[in-house]
């Protein structure tokens, strides 16, 4: 259990703490562990965006929490977003499609997705009040992480071939299962019942996203689950924007 988790924090970070060649049972079962792993970075970020704003610091303190996961994160995300938009905006089929997101290249689609999340990431969590701002910034990657479970287990791997993400399509609904209790716990220790509310929103356009994505390329890639990542995660945000703005949260 212990090495699944550390194989998680390795793979969803840059610290590296599982050093062995893991297999794809282990790969499978370490899949459990990411909404537990976006907790662990949302709780960093937040303790940042909490100290600077101790400071004195508003806007900036938003934009280096935010600054803080990607570090963390090493970018993997939002290189998936990018290479994803880059690919489904190319209007090729399928097979140029996957063959433009495999170039290590960035294209115009992909800094525009890249501009368009970070700006409104930053908009959406500038405009919340601070208690729900650090409620956000934890439960918000948590969020994101489990979308990428779900797309996981749930859909095919698009490329014949192996990439980054082939490891992990061994997972299934018991590591969904595991996602959605530690999701769901989460969502309600912070926020309470209004937590199950922004859960809630979250799985539709989860299923949404990716059937999107599956349309067109006929499945799921290692790029598509970080483009799934960061797009719940921004309507996660708003989402919980719309909340405080109309009395709910």
């Amino acid at each position: 259990m212990f090495s699944s988790f550390r194989l998680a924090v390795s793979f969803l970070t840059i610290v590296p703490v599982y050093k062995k060649m893991a297999d794809n049972q282990e790969l499978a079962r370490s899949v459990s562990y990411y909404p537990l792993i976006g907790l662990l970075l949302g709780s960093t970020a937040a303790g940042v965006c909490y100290l600077l704003r101790t400071l004195g610091l508003t806007l900036a303190a938003d934009v280096i929490s935010l600054v803080t996961m990607i570090i963390l994160t090493g970018g993997l995300h939002l290189d998936g977003l990018m290479d994803t938009a880059d690919g489904l905006l190319s209007g090729r089929d399928r097979g140029k499609k996957l063959e433009i997101m495999k170039d290590s290249r960035v294209g115009a689609m992909g800094v525009i997705a890249f501009v368009a999340i970070m700006l409104l990431k930053t908009a959406f969590l500038f405009e919340l009040d601070l208690g729900l701002k650090l409620t956000a910034l934890i439960l918000v990657p948590a969020a994101g992480r489990w979308a990428m479970v779900f797309s996981i287990t749930r859909y095919p791997y698009a490329r014949a071939a192996g990439g980054l993400g082939a490891g992990l399509k061994e997972a299934g609904l018991p590591q969904l299962v595991m996602a959605s209790a530690t999701l769901v716990a989460a969502g309600v220790w912070l926020a309470g019942w209004q937590g199950l509310v922004i859960l809630g929103a979250v799985v539709p356009f989860t299923m949404v996203f990716t059937g999107v994505i599956v349309k067109s390329l006929g499945g799921m890639t290692g790029d598509t689950y970080g483009a799934t990542g960061e797009m719940v995660e921004t309507w996660t945000l708003f989402i919980i924007l719309l909340g405080q703005q109309t009395g709910l949260l």
